[in-house]
Order: structure tokens, then C-alpha cells, then sequence
């Protein structure tokens, strides 16, 4: 009777042994992979840090012609260009209101930007001579909308609206021809389209991240910054630059492989 029992109790424990080992395999099947398409946030590794002389700068470029960057001020309407160290070279006053975004063209002799209230994307020559403006409307709210815009090697347009929708808008001239909601961060501040690689980095002030996406919009990459109101994003010689809203600071981040 005693060996019956002791049987039933080992078969009792085997049993509680098998269901056990089937519910962890069954978690481990259930939980997300660790695949590209949803990476590990990492933080972005900081060089340095510039005050700039530029009022709530928004929007960051890189132009290789100049060897210089470019800035706006939502503040005041005026294009800055400024170097490495953040000093102010020259800046350029243009008939455009609440300025959030900057590029140029795929050869540089074209300058784009972006006016959030107007929801206006506004062309002008190098010398600030405006020669045309075409309208955006996809926000919701005027304080929710256009926020950065570059250039892809075809000279098509991407501009983010910053949320409500958050969404890229691709632009060949005036025309739409596609728009991508994007669910990443929080809200959308700048885009850098990096030509080497055919894809897109952007900055996040409320997510304080910068994140990579493919050609086709899916993430390749995200890290942390440590700072909100980053408002613009370019990347030169391996190096990202970031430029801070509410404190007037360019910094410098090492661009991750």
C-alpha cells in the first residue's frame, strides 16, 4: 500500500514537472524578440556641448557646400549659419513666420522650410529670395503641426508633421505622393535623410530619443538623449548634431554603427 503511494506521489511530481516545463516554453515562445525591429534603446554618447547665439533654434542641416550648418529661429523668422562650435556666421532674415524646419536641395543651392502656424513649406534661393510656398495640411492642431523636412538624393521632400497625426509626408514638387504615420516616440521634431545610407534619422523632444528608420520607414535603430526640446538633427563625418529649444545649446553625439 505504502509502495502504491509513493508510486502515485512520483507520477503526481512528474506530471507537475511536465505542465511546468510547458508553461516556460510556451512564455518564452509569447515573449518579443530582440530583432531589428524592436531594438534595445541604448543612450546616444555625448562629445560635446556649444551655446549658440541663435532664440529657440529649430532644425538643423548640414551643408557640404558651405562646410557649415544651418538653423532657424522660431522666434524671430531669420536663417542662421553657424560652425562646429556653434558660433553664428551670418544669419539671414526671410518673409516666413514661426520657422520649425530647414533644408536644402540635393545639390545645395536651394533652401526649404518649414512654417509651422502657416503649415507652409517655403522655397528660396541661397541669397533669401523666396520663389515659392506650397501648403501642408494634415494636423489637427496649428501647435501640432509641420515641424522638419529634408531631401532625398531625387530632391523629394519629407516633412514631419509632429503629432496628431504623427506622420512623414513624401513631396515631389508640390505634390504628395505618399504619408506614413509613424508610432515610435511621442512626437516628431526633426528628420535628417542620410544619403550614404538611404535612410532617416530623427529626433523626438518629448520621447528624448533619436531614432533610425529604413528607406521604408521601419526602425533600425533608438537611443536616448539626455534633454527634451531637441529640435533639430543633421549628421556629419560620423558625428550627430542636435540642437536644444529651450537652452540654445548644439550638441555633438557620436553616430552609432
Amino acid at each position: 500500500m505504502q509502495a502504491a503511494s509513493e508510486r502515485s506521489i512520483s507520477i503526481m511530481n512528474k506530471l507537475i514537472i511536465i505542465i511546468l516545463l510547458f508553461i516556460s516554453l510556451s512564455c518564452q515562445r509569447n515573449q518579443p524578440s530582440t530583432s531589428i525591429t524592436d531594438p534595445t534603446i541604448q543612450i546616444l554618447k555625448q562629445i560635446a556641448s556649444y551655446p549658440i547665439n541663435v532664440p529657440e533654434p529649430s532644425g538643423l542641416f548640414y551643408n557640404s557646400k558651405t562646410n557649415s550648418l544651418f538653423t532657424v529661429s522660431d522666434g524671430n523668422g531669420t536663417v542662421y549659419e553657424i560652425n562646429f562650435n556653434g558660433s553664428v556666421l551670418r544669419s539671414l532674415m526671410i518673409p516666413s513666420s514661426d520657422l520649425e524646419g530647414i533644408t536644402y536641395s540635393a545639390n545645395n543651392d536651394t533652401m526649404y522650410v518649414v512654417e509651422e502656424t502657416n503649415r507652409l513649406v517655403s522655397k528660396y534661393l541661397a541669397d533669401g529670395r523666396k520663389l515659392s510656398s506650397f501648403s501642408v495640411n494634415v494636423a489637427t492642431a496649428h501647435n501640432n503641426a509641420l515641424e522638419g523636412i529634408t531631401v532625398d538624393n531625387s530632391n523629394h521632400l519629407f516633412i514631419i508633421n509632429e503629432k496628431s497625426p504623427r506622420m512623414i509626408l513624401e513631396y515631389a514638387g508640390q505634390k504628395e505622393i505618399s504619408r506614413k504615420e509613424i508610432d515610435y516616440v511621442s512626437d516628431l521634431s526633426d528628420i535628417f535623410y542620410e544619403r550614404n545610407t538611404n535612410s532617416f534619422w530623427i529626433v523626438s523632444d518629448e520621447s528624448q530619443k533619436v531614432i533610425w528608420l529604413s528607406r521604408d520607414f521601419n526602425l533600425i535603430g533608438q537611443w536616448s538623449i539626455p534633454f527634451t526640446k531637441g529640435e533639430g538633427i543633421t549628421i556629419h563625418n560620423n558625428i550627430i548634431y542636435i540642437v536644444n529649444d529651450a537652452t540654445n545649446t548644439l550638441y555633438e553625439f557620436e553616430r552609432p554603427n
